[in-house]
């Protein structure tokens, strides 16, 4: 008699891979994305544009909080609903050629959204650094890329 877990199917790690990359994404577009250091025009610190900014101390660091990030959230859960298909075995081809394409447009829109937190913060001032919510954006958008990549490789 066989044993039930001798019938399990392994899961695929490059599919894992890109869940998790498509998690970290979706976790820095909740972060803040660049960090300004605010002018001071008569006690007060210089707005950065229309982008939402949280002001510690005489710093601003800008967000994500703009209007393309709620898309760029749905189609993240959408590929982490692909990759688990392609964990699992299930419509692995199809699933991962989709995740590719998607993978692509949520990297496109995420890197606009930290150009445009880039694009406000020059105005306010030139001492602008990255902070983690770029570095999980744009890592975990091509640590999925990467893992549907492999995917199809291996389907192939």
């Amino acid at each position: 008699m066989a044993e039930a877990s001798s019938t399990r199917r392994p899961l695929n790690g490059w599919a894992v891979a890109a869940a998790t990359g498509a998690v970290v994404a979706a976790i820095g577009a909740f972060l803040p994305l660049v960090s300004v250091g605010g002018r001071s025009l008569s006690g007060s610190t210089v707005g950065v544009g229309n982008a939402v900014a949280w002001s510690v101390s005489d710093r601003n660091t800008i967000t994500l909080l703009l209007e393309r990030r709620d898309f760029a959230v749905l189609l993240l859960i959408v590929l982490f609903s692909l990759a688990a298909l392609c964990a699992i075995g299930r419509f692995t081809r199809w699933a991962a050629g989709l995740g590719v394409i998607i993978t692509a447009a949520v990297f496109h829109l995420l890197l606009s959204m930290v150009q445009r937190a880039e694009s406000f913060g020059v105005p306010a001032s030139q001492d602008i650094t990255y902070s983690a919510g770029t570095v999980f954006c744009l890592a975990g958008a091509l640590l999925a890329m990467v893992g549907f990549v492999a995917v199809l490789a291996r389907r192939h």
